[in-house]
């Protein structure tokens, strides 16, 4: 039995050496941890856009998801890190409000800067990527949406293009401001 015992735990040891020559290489991982460096160049200097959507007639939203012309705008961004294998675009992902509207891809119209004294009702504004104008964003900060590929020259701005636009979500649309807030957030990942 004893002879049986050191046949077992040599066969054992013998099997652990083995493993521990089995050493065949190293994994060496990389990559860089970077401040968020990216900012939005808006209106006069400063991170804001105002685009002007245009005035309409209530006569023109007939029924409910009439919509107006697209309004072409861009969001640049600027002081952006250089692409890499780690990080090869930013994420622009968008919150407001659409309590009103009920669809998160239709923002909420109220008096922000336009005269008058109570906002419009009955429509919203929608957001879609330039060329996929049926496409539209969402507004509830969902990811997955806008990706802008980093730029390999330190000096270069990056930007990404859409089309805005009034569109009704009422059967009855009323006169008054239909202004909105959007926030953009930019990600990195």
């Amino acid at each position: 039995m004893k002879r049986n015992l050191f046949i077992a735990l040599m066969a054992l040891s013998s099997a652990t050496t083995f493993a521990a020559e089995m050493n065949a290489g190293k994994i060496h991982f990389t990559g860089e941890i970077i401040e968020p460096s990216c900012v939005i160049e808006g209106d006069s200097g400063g991170t804001d856009y105002t685009v002007p959507l245009g005035t309409y007639p209530t006569s023109l939203f007939t029924a409910p998801g009439i919509e107006t012309d697209p309004v072409p705008l861009s969001i640049t961004l600027k002081d952006c890190p250089l692409t890499s294998d780690g990080l090869a675009a930013v994420q622009l992902t968008f919150t407001g409000s659409t309590a009103l509207t009920g669809s998160n891809t239709l923002l909420d119209v109220s008096k922000i800067t336009t005269g008058g004294t109570t906002a419009a009702t009955g429509v919203g504004i929608a957001l879609s990527p330039d060329g996929h104008n049926t496409e539209h964003l969402k507004f509830d900060g969902s990811e997955g949406q806008v990706y802008i590929p980093l730029s390999t020259n330190a000096s270069d701005n990056i930007s990404a293009s859409f089309n805005a636009r009034y569109i009704s979500f009422a059967q009855t649309v009323t006169a008054g401001p239909a202004d909105a807030d959007l926030t953009v957030n930019i990600l990195y990942r």
